[in-house]
């Protein structure tokens, strides 16, 4: 059924494949770099603090410092170029990490990534959020995050499988596709594929515009519309901020722990660790649009946030995950950190696009963006890896995470509670 100012239903269902396959390749590569990390580190000697360096603060300080332009140019441009000349930037940093001679080379490629990170993440879920009326819109941009989560899944999977062997081919033959460690070859494929994700984006075309409040496109009188929602957004930016500690020391610190506390390989964790992955991310972002639904049917708009309160407590025991004194009961538990993590993170991009005008819901999300990635993407890799080093070394790193996530569990299901209270209060 085709709603007035919006496109038709063929048109939408394309739109919202090629935007969810986008999501699906974009956590895939974010992905593969933390499936990967043991052999980068190992092939160019590195250090803990390097590589919690590498994996938060370079991506997550340009994924922040980008963010508030890439909002204002998603709010303003044809969204539909934005994705496509940020996908040519992100298929070009791959490169460059393939071919990566040190370090210094490694952070280029991390920053480069972080930056269109900004830019693609956003302006997928503001595009989508013009394909459906609202009441289809919490359902919509679910299954975006649905993408994100199975491209973690099969990244895991496809990575850690190829990477094995690519790793037997190598150990047999050295001198194999010019003899590039597999795990850069990996990355070269990554970026091959990216190729194909923008042949799916083509035939994508702009939406018009929804829910717009004010079109003047000043940043100055945008900026003040946006402080209007001050009482609702803050609380909510923060409980998303502490959320992203909890899913950053999943996301990062889990495959580590795997290799140095239970000794597996990346072929022997890969298969159940991808369907981890891809049974609770899934299941999390999936569940999400109907839990918002849910919430937003008894509690109004800002109802969606009421399954986010629980999610971000539960997340505090879940923490301990790495502590799991067995295989099994490590999986079981991330499991269940991973479905509680996606839920947060996908109810809180739905109450933004519910409840901010369409003219600063691009700058509401790079805001979002910015703070989350400067005070819990960029910062909380490393600082697990200082904390655990702290307590006595690499083997503290299940410690350090329960030490620091917990406490941001239980701060983000408070900040959540106070979003909706301002939110009610205020009679909207």
């Amino acid at each position: 059924m085709s709603h007035p100012g919006f496109p038709s239903p063929a048109r939408a269902r394309y739109a919202l494949l090629a935007l969810s396959i986008l999501g699906f390749f974009l956590s895939m590569d974010i992905t593969l770099t933390t499936l990967l990390i043991e052999p980068m580190k190992r092939d160019m000697s590195l250090t803990d603090l390097q590589v919690g360096l590498l994996q938060g603060t370079a991506f997550g300080l340009a994924l922040g410092i980008a963010s508030i332009p890439s909002g204002r140019l998603i709010d303003r441009k044809i969204r539909t170029r934005l994705l496509f000349w940020g996908l040519v930037s992100w298929i070009i940093a791959m490169v460059i990490t393939a071919l990566a001679p040190n370090f210094l080379s490694l952070v280029v490629g991390r920053v480069i990534l972080g930056a269109n990170a900004a830019l693609l993440v956003p302006a997928a879920f503001s595009l989508a959020a013009d394909l459906y009326p609202p009441d289809r819109r919490a359902v919509a941009t679910s299954l975006l995050v649905v993408g994100q989560a199975a491209g973690q899944g099969i990244g895991i999977l496809a990575g850690g499988l190829a990477f094995d062997a690519l790793t037997r081919w190598h150990g047999a033959d050295p001198g194999l596709l010019s003899g590039l460690p597999p795990w850069r070859l990996l990355y070269l494929a990554a970026a091959m594929l990216g190729g194909v994700i923008l042949l799916m984006l083509a035939p994508v075309r702009e939406p018009a515009r929804q829910e717009q409040h004010d079109q003047s496109g000043k940043t100055s009188v945008a900026l003040r519309e946006l402080w209007q929602y001050r009482g609702f957004l803050l609380p909510l930016i923060i409980a998303l901020l502490l959320s992203q500690v909890t899913i950053q020391a999943a996301s990062v610190w889990a495959t580590p722990m795997l290799i140095r506390n239970y000794h597996l390989t990346p072929g022997q964790f890969a298969g159940w660790l991808s369907a981890v992955l891809l049974v609770g991310g899934i299941a999390g972002a999936g569940g999400s649009g109907w839990l918002g639904k849910l919430g937003q049917r008894h509690g109004g708009r800002a109802g969606v946030l009421v399954p986010a309160v629980v999610a971000a407590l539960a997340i505090a025991p879940l923490s301990l995950f790495g502590m799991a004194p067995g295989v099994p009961i490590f999986a079981a538990m991330l499991t269940a950190h991973i479905f509680a993590g996606a839920v947060v993170a996908t109810l809180g991009v739905i109450a933004i696009t519910l409840n901010i005008p369409n003219e600063v819901r691009g700058l509401a999300l790079g805001t979002n963006t910015l703070l989350t990635a400067i005070f819990a993407s960029a910062t909380a890799p490393p600082l697990i890896a200082l904390v655990s080093s702290t307590l006595g070394g690499e083997s503290r790193l299940g410690i350090a995470v329960a030490v620091l996530c917990a406490p941001c569990a239980i701060g983000a299901a408070l900040s959540f509670y106070q979003s909706i209270r301002f939110f009610r209060r205020a009679g909207a």
